[in-house]
């Protein structure tokens, strides 16, 4: 959601003529208006965007904007499942690194955040290395089918088979499709809400009355990618 916000400042079109310019933002307002998700029962059917910001650009930067909400709500989605078994002290047996002799359960019993410490530096490299890969799959494989130049925002084709092995969604309908892709966005907007509250609740205490005392959220609510501030 943070980059739905952040994303415009970066957009540098050129100045078009003022009726030009009007006729954009009105298509792209349409565009906004008709795309799935943007306006359900929790906003009275119509589209919340209190700053305008669909407005901005044109629509390879709409389309943009969806990408990184689908992006961004998966990955939300993904760590709040993490955080829900870690805080559980669901884990692995044995070492996750038995040459710097870590074990999953020595990480079960930090913070959720202070575990990332504990990873020796190959362990954080091979992490970020994969987020690296998938995001450069996700923007160069398939230059042809972009998001922006008339692809759909969010399908990661060369995932297809990993994270639908079997097969279920190629045996649902195009209305069972639409409908499981509206609660795709509607689950990872609230896993970001709720991944925003969670480190806000560790890093402010209080900023979150409903998460004050919880304790589960132990621990820091940040660290860095290779270590703590010193």
């Amino acid at each position: 959601m943070l980059s739905l916000a952040l994303a415009p400042l970066s957009f540098n079109a050129p100045m078009a003529p003022l009726s030009q310019a009007m006729r954009s933002s009105t298509s792209v307002r349409m565009g906004v208006e008709t795309m799935e998700g943007a306006a359900g029962p929790e906003t009275a059917g119509k589209v919340f965007d209190p700053l305008g910001l669909a407005s901005l650009g044109g629509e390879e930067t709409l389309a943009f904007f969806r990408h990184a909400e689908l992006k961004h709500g998966r990955v939300a989605m993904a760590a709040i499942v993490g955080f829900q078994f870690h805080i559980n002290h669901v884990h692995f047996p044995g070492y996750l690194s038995p040459s710097a002799g870590v074990t999953f359960e020595q990480l079960a019993g930090v913070g959720p955040f202070e575990a990332w410490n504990l990873i020796p530096l190959l362990g954080k490299m091979q992490i970020l290395f994969t987020i690296a890969g998938l995001e450069h799959a996700s923007e160069c494989l398939d230059p042809a089918g972009h998001y922006t130049k008339g692809g759909t925002p969010g399908n990661l084709k060369f995932l297809k088979k990993f994270w639908d092995t079997p097969g279920f969604t190629d045996k649902l309908t195009e209305e069972q499709k639409a409908t499981k892709r509206v609660s795709e966005l509607k689950n990872g907007r609230l896993a970001m809400i709720g991944m925003a509250s969670i480190i806000s609740a560790m890093s402010i205490p209080g900023s979150v009355p409903l998460l004050n005392g919880a304790p589960a959220l132990t621990g820091t609510g940040f660290v860095l990618p290779f270590g703590d501030f010193q």
